[in-house]
């Protein structure tokens, strides 16, 4: 029964999480280190608990509890990491520094390739940082949103934070004696 248990988990994640990483990633070993694991295939969700480091190639999510869900085709659909903070790495594009993010919460979405963070949320990508309750980031077009939660109507919202780095200019001029 065990090891029905533990290929029916690798199956379950044996769908591709290229989005989050560099293209050659998808060709890379999924690894998951975890306190422990508990599989439901009729929901078709794996849940790992205490400690949960999931790397694939440049991509790197850890969080304290990891829910990881798949489609009718067992391709992962969505991956829920919480912790105190979770956290999120990977390098986008070669020759890219990597975008490092962190929140309680942090969702990834197969479908749309977009990483959610929500509740002190926190994104950097070359010195240039993001901070609030909510950002939203889309992986293949590298957009950021941050500051728009749909779930909060009526109420004000919290402020967000951005630190915009100055573009590295190149000196053109000849050199003063």
């Amino acid at each position: 029964m065990r090891r029905v248990k533990t290929l029916c988990l690798l199956v379950l994640l044996s769908g591709p999480t290229t989005a989050l990483a560099l293209p050659e990633d998808a060709n890379q070993p999924i690894r998951i280190q975890a306190n422990s694991a508990t599989l439901n295939e009729r929901q078709s969700t794996a849940v790992y608990n205490g400690n949960v480091i999931i790397t694939q190639g440049s991509m790197r999510l850890t969080g304290s509890r990891v829910t990881l869900n798949t489609d009718s085709d067992g391709q992962v659909s969505k991956i829920v990491s919480e912790g105190s903070p979770a956290s999120y790495e990977s390098t986008p594009r070669a020759n890219q520094n990597p975008v490092k993010a962190r929140s309680n919460t942090i969702e990834y979405h197969a479908d749309t390739e977009r990483v959610v963070l929500i509740n002190n949320a926190f994104l950097e990508q070359d010195g240039n940082t993001f901070q609030g309750e909510y950002i939203s980031y889309d992986i293949n077009r590298q957009i950021v949103d941050a500051g728009r939660n749909g779930g909060t109507s009526g109420a004000e919202q919290p402020r967000i934070e951005i630190t915009i780095q100055p573009r590295r200019r190149t000196d053109t001029s000849e050199p003063q004696p």
